[in-house]
């Protein structure tokens, strides 16, 4: 008759250890969840040359990516305690059927998936403290400096500390190590209980807004004197933040140093409020723009998202510039001086021209216009049927009358028009001047004549731009 697996027995001390390993496990995320940021103060204030720190740059460019793709599976979380839940299943149930290795097998594994996460920051960190020490480049500085350098070789030991306790719980009963052997072992537990991160107590230095320097020319500031400024407030209508109110400068830089790494590793984007809400910090635009000014990777993302605006807007330019060429084009009864068409932003229901050199952007409607055309002295105005649209135009400059057309056109009016500088120019109102000079014979009085089709359709097709067209005539008045 063949006996059934006989249980192990556990040793005394298994539970012990298994308890410790699970609270050495959980202790950073718990203490992080009860202090919360506004306990700490970040470091120095100098940064050191990116190009040198090849550890922050690994990180940058690939670790904290990869550490965002791990964290991301629970079994990840407060310090891989569900991973070691799974190992601790195995042991008890390989002890239950006699095979204690199971266990140890498991335990192994498992501790070998956590150090290897650990490990990951840990590693660069180390490589930029061998280059702070033969090219004293302060590449520890760029971690957050040495408070959050200490903070993380702690949190390192804290995890090794838990998962030498699961394989020491794992491990099957045996003779007793000797005194020596433990009371050389008990630095390792002890230390990251008394090195746990503390507050720093120093108050430091607390600007006003004299930092700020002379009024209105804050926009010259750089560095971090650039983002304390922002921090404190100016005279002039910007009155700080107030998350910074009676917190010493250190601090101050501190947090945004830690908003930095908190937004450098969401992509470098400053203006999501999420990273500001993981480090305790309420979101304001006035923040996010500062922080661009003590944080590369902010500057250099909004490069790229000023970058990527530009190409599409260009593109779009360009869409809008091939609508308006698909219209067929106007064919003149007589030949025109000069000639152009192109697409025109409007807004405020005005298409407008002006004389003025100064005037390349406006910001509402100059005329108030009834009817299809307006004008005064240097300004001729032309009412769109939508607030905010694209239209085609097509401008042409006579130098004498051409002849009256209405075939094809919803609307003709004519109106005079006198000419202050003799250089009339269509405005873009989202920036510069369009098309052609208007006035052929320079300063003195005109006729313009404008002819508008489409209006119905730009009605119908509200928000949908290069669908209203118009042809504008102007020529001067023979005397």
């Amino acid at each position: 008759m063949t006996e059934g697996p006989v249980a192990v027995q556990a040793r005394r001390a298994a539970w012990p250890q298994w308890a410790a390993a699970f609270a050495f496990a959980v202790a950073p995320t718990v203490h992080w969840l009860l202090t919360g940021p506004e306990s700490y103060s970040y470091g120095y204030a100098v940064y050191g040359d990116p190009a040198r720190c090849v550890g922050n740059t690994f990180m940058d460019d690939h670790g904290y990516g990869i550490l965002q793709a791990v964290y991301a599976v629970p079994f990840f979380e407060f310090g891989g305690s569900p991973l070691m839940a799974g190992a601790l299943a195995a042991w008890l149930a390989g002890n239950r059927q006699g095979l204690p290795g199971i266990g140890r097998a498991a335990a192994r594994v498992v501790a070998v998936a956590i150090a290897l996460v650990a490990l990951l920051p840990l590693l660069p960190l180390g490589v930029d403290a061998v280059v702070d020490a033969v090219l004293e480049n302060n590449c520890l500085d760029m971690w957050g400096g040495p408070f959050l350098v200490s903070t993380s070789l702690v949190q390192g030991l804290v995890t090794f500390a838990s998962l030498w306790l699961m394989l020491r719980a794992a491990r099957p009963p045996h003779a007793r190590r000797s005194w020596v052997v433990r009371a050389a072992l008990a630095p390792l537990v002890l230390l990251p209980v008394l090195f746990l991160p503390v507050a720093d107590t120093t108050p430091g230095r607390i600007s006003g807004r004299e930092i700020c320097g002379e009024p209105g020319r804050e926009e010259e500031l750089r560095g971090e004197t650039r983002f304390l400024c922002a921090a404190r407030g100016t005279e002039w209508g910007h009155y700080g933040i107030s998350d910074f109110d009676g917190m010493p400068d250190e601090q101050v830089l501190g947090y945004g140093r830690h908003l930095c790494a908190e937004v450098t590793r969401g992509g470098g984007y400053a203006y999501q409020p999420a990273a500001y809400e993981a480090v305790g910090l309420s979101y304001s635009t006035t923040l996010a723009d500062a922080l661009e000014a003590i944080c590369p990777k902010v500057a250099e993302t909004r490069r790229a998202v000023e970058e990527q605006r530009r190409l599409d807007e260009v593109r779009e330019r360009e869409e809008l510039e091939r609508r308006c060429a698909a219209h067929p084009p106007h064919r003149p009864r007589i030949r025109p001086v000069r000639r152009a068409s192109g697409a025109v932003g409007t807004d405020y229901n005005a298409l407008v021209a002006l004389e003025d050199e100064e005037s390349g952007m406006i910001e509402a409607s100059p005329l108030p216009v009834e009817g299809l055309v307006g004008a005064e002295p240097g300004i001729l105005q032309i009412s769109v049927t939508n607030e905010f649209a694209t239209v085609c135009v097509t401008a042409e400059a006579y130098d004498r009358r051409p002849p009256l057309e209405r075939r094809g056109w919803e609307m003709v009016r004519e109106i005079p028009y006198r000419s202050t500088r003799g250089r009339l120019t269509f405005v873009d109102f989202y920036g510069g001047r369009r098309l052609v000079n208007l006035t052929a014979a320079g300063r003195g009085d005109y006729r313009v004549r404008v002819h508008v089709r489409g209006s119905e359709e730009a009605g119908a097709n509200w928000g949908q731009d290069a669908v209203e067209r118009f042809l504008v005539m102007v020529y001067p008045v023979k005397k």
